[in-house]
């Protein structure tokens, strides 16, 4: 399972104990969307029973993260870095000058 929305506001974990549950045996969790998305604890738990083969994470409800997800090897977590790549670096930067030249617009 991926996910790539944005954060719903206020609904607490879209991913938890039942979702997890509902996942094949041996599937994989890839969270580069928002960490307040997966309940944390709940994927430890099924990553520690073998419930779930892995997961990669590079967002966490609280960062910089310091859970039990740290302590497994089953587990790929990047440090918040999922937007580095080259095009999403330039396509970021782009709009952000163009919305300071349309601020700067506005207001002359």
């Amino acid at each position: 399972m991926t996910l790539h929305c944005a954060d719903p506001g206020g609904c607490g974990p879209l991913v938890g104990e039942r979702e997890f549950s509902l996942m094949r045996e041996g599937a994989w969790l890839v969270n580069c969307a928002r960490g307040c998305l997966v309940d944390e604890a709940a994927l430890a738990n099924r990553l520690e029973s073998g419930a779930l083969s892995g997961a990669a994470l590079d967002v966490y409800a609280e960062e910089p993260y310091s859970g039990p997800l740290t302590g497994l090897e089953n587990v790929v977590l990047t440090p918040h870095v999922g937007s580095y790549a080259r095009e999403g670096r330039v396509a970021m930067e782009t709009e952000a000058a163009q919305n300071l030249v349309d601020l700067l617009e506005e207001s002359a």
